[in-house]
C-alpha cells in the first residue's frame, strides 16, 4: 500500500526542466518542490517525461552540445540511470510517451524522421524509425481512441512539414501478416471517465487513472461513454441557466434580423434619392 501511495504521489505530480540546468517534480496540490536534481548541462531546451514506474524520461543536449535521451528515478533524482547518445544536429527534441506499451516515440525539430525506443528494466533501448525527406517543426499525437487496429497501428503522428506548409499524416505500424485484432499491441488504456471529481483533488486525494479495454474505449461516442452532458455538468441541474441563455440568444437573433431590415429600407430610400 505504501508503495502504491508513493507511485500515485510521484505520477500525480508536474515534472519540469528548468533554465538553472535542473530537474524538478512539484507537488501538484500545494506546488512545492518534491524532488530535485541535476538536469541536462546544456542550456538549449530540454524535455521531460514522467513514467508509469516511477522513472523520469528526458530529451537534451549534453555538455558536448550532442541530442540525448535520459533516465532517471524519480524518488532520486541526483544521479541519472541511463544516458543514451542520439546524434550531434541541433534542434530540439520532441519526446511523447506511450504509457500502455512502455515506447517513446520521439522527433526532433527540423528533422525529418521519429525514433522509437522501449523502456524495460531502467534501461532506453533504440528500436527504428520513421524516414522521410521533408524537414518537420513539430508534431502531435492521435489518441489511442483513433488508431486502426485493422493495420495494426500503435500510433499516429501528425506532423507539421516546414517546406510544404501543410500537415502529413504519419501511421506507426507494426508489420504482421495477421489482420486479427493483437491484443498484446493493445493493452487497456486510460479510459475517459476521471478517477477523481475536483472535490476529491482539492483534498489532496491521488489516483491512478481509470482503464478501460482497448476496443470498448474506441467504440465509446459522445452520447454513450465519458462525456455525457450529464457527466460535463457533473450532475448540476443547469436546466433554468440553459432556459434563460437560450431566450438571450433568441432575443439577439430578432434584434439583428430587426437592424438587417432597417438598413435594407435605408438603403432603398438612398437609391430612390439617388
Amino acid at each position: 500500500k505504501q508503495w502504491y501511495q508513493r507511485r500515485v504521489a510521484i505520477t500525480a505530480g508536474i515534472a519540469a526542466t528548468c533554465k538553472d540546468k535542473k530537474l524538478r517534480i512539484f507537488d501538484s496540490h500545494t506546488g512545492e518542490v518534491a524532488v530535485e536534481g541535476p538536469g541536462h548541462e546544456n542550456m538549449k531546451v530540454s524535455r521531460i517525461c514522467i513514467l508509469k514506474d516511477e522513472k523520469i524520461f528526458t530529451a537534451g543536449f549534453s555538455s558536448m552540445s550532442s541530442r540525448c535521451v535520459r533516465l532517471y528515478d524519480a524518488r532520486n533524482l541526483s544521479a541519472k540511470l541511463m544516458e543514451l547518445d542520439v546524434d550531434s544536429a541541433t534542434g530540439s527534441l520532441f519526446p511523447y510517451y506511450d504509457p500502455d506499451l512502455n515506447l517513446v516515440f520521439m522527433a526532433g525539430k527540423g528533422d525529418a524522421n521519429i525514433r522509437f525506443f522501449e523502456l524495460v528494466d531502467s534501461q532506453i533501448h533504440y528500436l527504428n524509425q520513421y524516414m522521410s525527406s521533408d524537414a518537420q517543426r513539430g508534431i502531435g499525437m492521435m489518441p489511442k481512441r483513433g488508431l486502426d487496429t485493422s493495420i495494426n497501428e500503435i500510433a499516429r503522428a501528425y506532423k507539421l512539414n516546414v517546406a510544404k506548409k501543410l500537415v502529413s499524416v504519419v501511421p506507426l505500424k507494426v508489420p504482421r501478416q495477421s489482420k486479427t485484432f493483437a491484443e498484446d499491441l493493445y493493452p487497456d488504456t486510460v479510459d475517459y471517465n476521471a478517477a477523481l471529481t475536483a472535490q476529491d483533488f482539492i483534498d489532496g486525494k491521488n489516483s491512478m487513472p481509470k482503464t478501460a479495454k482497448f476496443l470498448d474505449l474506441q467504440g465509446a461516442r459522445s452520447t454513450s461513454k465519458g462525456f455525457t452532458a450529464q457527466s460535463a455538468t457533473n450532475g448540476v441541474d443547469n436546466s433554468a441557466e440553459l432556459k434563460a441563455l437560450k431566450s438571450e440568444v433568441e432575443a439577439l437573433k430578432k434584434d439583428v434580423a430587426d437592424k438587417k431590415e432597417a438598413i435594407s429600407t435605408r438603403d432603398g430610400t438612398i437609391t430612390t434619392l439617388q
